[in-house]
C-alpha cells in the first residue's frame, strides 16, 4: 500500500527536483543515475545552475514543466485580456480547503470512483515549502484499471515560453510531445512519457502556462508509480488538454498568495533583462570537439540537441558531450564549490600552472558508485568563470548506459580538454 511520503518522492519536485539533481551530478562530475549529457542540451536553453545545483526543471526545466506563477489568474477572452477580466496587482487571497479542491478536482474528471492519496491546503506551504502551489495527489478508478492522477495549481515567476516545455527524451523515454502556443499567449503542452526502469509505466502530463504565469500542471500514470494496470492512462489527448484549461481552475488559483516576481503583462525594453554572457553555439563546440578526438577516432553521429557525437575508437563506441558555460561570477563560484567540495572515491583534482582547476572523474550509478563503473568525465574551471564539462558514456540516451570499456579513457578526455582549443 502506497503511503505519502512515497508520493513525495514521485510526484513533488518530480520533474523539476530530478532535473536540477541529473545538472547538479553531471556539473559537479558526481551525478546521480539521472544523467550525464542533460547538462550540455538544457544548459544551453537556459536553465544554468551552479555546478553541485545543476534539474528540472527546469527544464527544467526545466525550466521545468510545474515551477510556474503569476500575479493574475489566466489570459484570454475576458477584458483587459484576462479570461476572469483584469487581474489586479495583488488579487486578495480566496481562501479554500483542501477537501474543496479535491471536490472541484474529481467534478472536472470523467465520472469514476475517486480516492484522496494527499492533497494540499492552498496558501499553505507543502514538503517543498512553497505557499504559492498546492499539490494533490488522487486515486482514480473508472473500471479500467486504478491510475494515479496528480495535479499541480501554482503561481510563480515564470512565462509560458518557459514553465511548459516537453521533456528532454534524451533523459527518458519519450512517445510524443505536442506543445501549442496559443493566440492568447498561453501555452498547452501534452507530454507522453515511458520509464527505462518499469518497461510498462507510462505518464502523460498536460501542462498550461498563462502570460500572467500561471501553470496548471496534470500527471497522469497507468497505474501506481511502479505498477501498471492498465495499457494506457485513463484520460486521451483532449481529455487532458480540456481538463487543464478548465476556467474552474480560477477558484484554486484565487486561494494562493500571488507571487511577488510574477511577470508583468507586458514589458517595456526597460524592463527586460540585460542579456547574459553567451556560450559557443553547439555547431561549434561539436567542431572543437571532432578536431581534438585522437587520431585514428571516428565519429558516426552528432546530435546537436545535445552537443554530443557518437565515437568509434579501438573497435569501443561510446557517446562523448560538451558543455561549456562563459565567464563570470557564477563560474567563479563554481570553480571555488569545486575547489572546497568532498571528492567522490575516483574524482582526481589538478591544479594547473595558470590557476585553472582540472578535475577527472569515473562512476557508477550513483554519487560514490564504482561497480560497473557507467561514467566518465573532464572538466576545467578557468580562473575567469569560464568552464568546459566533458561527459563519456556507454548508450545511445542517458537512460540506457552500459557499463564497458568507453570508446576514449580518461587520460584521453584530459589531453582533449586541456587543449588551448577551448580558450578561444
Amino acid at each position: 500500500m502506497p503511503v505519502e511520503g512515497n508520493f513525495e518522492d514521485d510526484f513533488d519536485d518530480d520533474f523539476e527536483g530530478g532535473f536540477a539533481q541529473a545538472l547538479r551530478g553531471a556539473a559537479a562530475l558526481a551525478p546521480e543515475a539521472a544523467l550525464f549529457g542533460l547538462a550540455a542540451g538544457a544548459e544551453r536553453r537556459g536553465r544554468r545552475r551552479r555546478s553541485r545545483r545543476r534539474a528540472a526543471v527546469a527544464g527544467v526545466a526545466a525550466v521545468a514543466v510545474l515551477a510556474v506563477g503569476g500575479v493574475g489568474v489566466f489570459v484570454g477572452a475576458g477584458p483587459g485580456g484576462g479570461l476572469f477580466g483584469p487581474a489586479a496587482a495583488e488579487p486578495a487571497v480566496d481562501p479554500m480547503t483542501s477537501e474543496e479542491v479535491v471536490e472541484l478536482v474529481t467534478g472536472l474528471l470523467p465520472p469514476a470512483s475517486v480516492q484522496t492519496v494527499t492533497a494540499e491546503t492552498p496558501g499553505v506551504p507543502g514538503p517543498t515549502n512553497n505557499k504559492h502551489r498546492t499539490v494533490g495527489v488522487l486515486r482514480y478508478d473508472d473500471g479500467q484499471g486504478a491510475s494515479l492522477v496528480r495535479y499541480t495549481v501554482e503561481r510563480g515567476a515564470q512565462r509560458p515560453e518557459a514553465a511548459a516545455v516537453c521533456m528532454d527524451g534524451f533523459t527518458m523515454p519519450q512517445d510524443s510531445c505536442e506543445r501549442t502556443a496559443r493566440p492568447d499567449g498561453s501555452v498547452l503542452v501534452i507530454d507522453k512519457l515511458r520509464d527505462s526502469s518499469f518497461p510498462g509505466k507510462r505518464e502523460w502530463r498536460a501542462t498550461w502556462a498563462t502570460p500572467d504565469g500561471t501553470v496548471i500542471g496534470i500527471t497522469e500514470y497507468n497505474g501506481e508509480p511502479a505498477t501498471p494496470a492498465r495499457e494506457t492512462p485513463p484520460l486521451d489527448d483532449g481529455q487532458l488538454a480540456t481538463l487543464v484549461t478548465s476556467p474552474a481552475w480560477a477558484r484554486v488559483v484565487a486561494a494562493l498568495p500571488a507571487h511577488p516576481e510574477a511577470p508583468k503583462p507586458d514589458r517595456s525594453p526597460a524592463d527586460t533583462p540585460a542579456p547574459a554572457a553567451t556560450t559557443p553555439a553547439p555547431a561549434e563546440l561539436l567542431a572543437t570537439l571532432t578536431k581534438l578526438l585522437p587520431p585514428g577516432a571516428q565519429v558516426s553521429g552528432a546530435d546537436e540537441q545535445h552537443t554530443a557525437l557518437t565515437v568509434t575508437f579501438a573497435g569501443r563506441v561510446s557517446k562523448v558531450s560538451v558543455y561549456a558555460e562563459p565567464a563570470g561570477p557564477r563560474g567563479q563560484r563554481d570553480k571555488k564549490d569545486a575547489e572546497e567540495g568532498l571528492p567522490t572515491p575516483l574524482e582526481v583534482h589538478e591544479k594547473l600552472p595558470d590557476g585553472t582547476l582540472l578535475v577527472l572523474n569515473r562512476f557508477g550509478n550513483g554519487k560514490t558508485a564504482v561497480d560497473p563503473l557507467l561514467h566518465w568525465t573532464a572538466k576545467v574551471y578557468y580562473p575567469d568563470g569560464r568552464n568546459i564539462l566533458l561527459n563519456e558514456w556507454n548508450g545511445d540516451f542517458g537512460y540506457d548506459y552500459r557499463p564497458g570499456d568507453p570508446a576514449l579513457s580518461v587520460e584521453q578526455l584530459k589531453a582533449m580538454i586541456t587543449a588551448p582549443d577551448w580558450r578561444k
